[in-house]
């Protein structure tokens, strides 16, 4: 007698499958970091002072908690264009919020709900009328966008709370233990995303979703409720992005986010995920974090403006999908 497969074991296979298409060389991906590092701290010697490390560390945690829902959105063959207007929106939320009265905690529950419209209305408009992603995020980005400048009436000036400015400070530390609060929180975000990844209903239908819709479907995979979420928790972690980028430059920007839109695709592209979808995880992103930081350091460094950082970054994905295309498989799939 025939037995249909259960809903989670089909979906289950699926996702092991996509998984098995990973890169077969990983040790490409862990090297180039490394490599990244031993350039910079050899152009560079002040690198390794405690203040060095800590400031590089700093960065990525801010673009390694921006990279979350990028990566999930390529896993399962969109992209994110709405990241950094949300980023900006957080921003631009915190400062004028908080100086008007708000407190901390209002502010951040305004920001949760806000980011599960943004995650929902990429999601289902996405879902609904067959768009791809990037036209509905790039249309989310405007709204949100407009949205705040005209709440603000234009004005994104504003006051920072003291414990966001401490906690992306260098010489901050968290619970005494001398690492800034920001890091931690980035490691406590990957370790969640890696994990939700691997153990969990929701990673096992990211994968298969992006294997291939048609049999996702057959699996009984919603791809609507995926993408919602998908969206949803990149939009709230571009959002703790915006609020951490605040202490950060002291100051609120609705542009702030800008630079975010081609360092989290790079991040995401350099750790070697498949931008054809159903292929990759957060571990390889953040290799490709530590490394897209660590060479934007390097050209800050030689005094490289941000339109040449732009092609100089350009130039690396170009260099590094090379090699990684050594292996016929990535080849293929990048």
């Amino acid at each position: 007698m025939h037995v249909s497969p259960s809903k989670d074991t089909a979906a289950q296979s699926m996702s092991t499958d996509a998984q098995n298409r990973r890169v077969t060389g990983p040790w490409l991906v862990a090297l180039a970091p490394v490599a990244m590092f031993v350039v910079l701290a050899t152009a560079t010697p002040e690198v390794l002072s405690r203040s060095g490390i800590m400031s590089l560390l700093v960065l990525s945690a801010l673009l390694g908690i921006a990279s979350v829902g990028q990566t999930w959105a390529v896993m399962i063959g969109g992209i994110d264009l709405s990241i950094p207007a949300t980023i900006g929106m957080a921003n631009v939320l915190l400062t004028t919020l908080y100086a008007h009265g708000w407190g901390f905690g209002e502010i951040v529950a305004l920001l949760v709900v806000l980011s599960l419209i943004i995650g929902a209305a990429n999601g289902i408009l996405s879902s609904l009328f067959g768009l791809h992603p990037l036209v509905v995020s790039l249309g989310v980005a405007s709204v949100v966008i407009g949205g705040v400048l005209i709440a603000v009436d234009g004005n994104t000036g504003g006051e920072v709370p003291g414990f966001i400015t401490t906690a992306v400070s260098p010489i901050g530390s968290f619970l005494g233990i001398g690492i800034p609060a920001a890091v931690v929180i980035w490691g406590i975000v990957a370790v969640a995303a890696i994990f939700a990844e691997r153990r969990t209903v929701i990673g096992r239908h990211i994968y298969a979703l992006g294997s291939n819709v048609t049999a996702a479907r057959f699996a009984l995979v919603r791809p609507m409720l995926v993408r919602v979420v998908v969206y949803t928790v990149g939009a709230l972690c571009a959002s703790a992005t915006g609020v951490l980028l605040g202490g950060f430059s002291g100051g609120a920007s609705v542009g702030i986010g800008a630079p975010y839109l081609f360092s989290t695709i790079t991040a995401v592209v350099v750790g070697g995920t498949s931008l054809l979808g159903g292929a990759g995880s957060y571990g390889r992103t953040i290799a490709g974090v530590l490394v897209t930081t660590s060479f934007t350091t390097l050209l800050i460094g030689f005094g490289v403006g941000p339109n040449m950082q732009q092609v100089m970054l350009g130039v690396a994905i170009l260099i590094l999908i090379t090699v990684y295309g050594r292996d016929r498989h990535v080849g293929q799939r990048l």
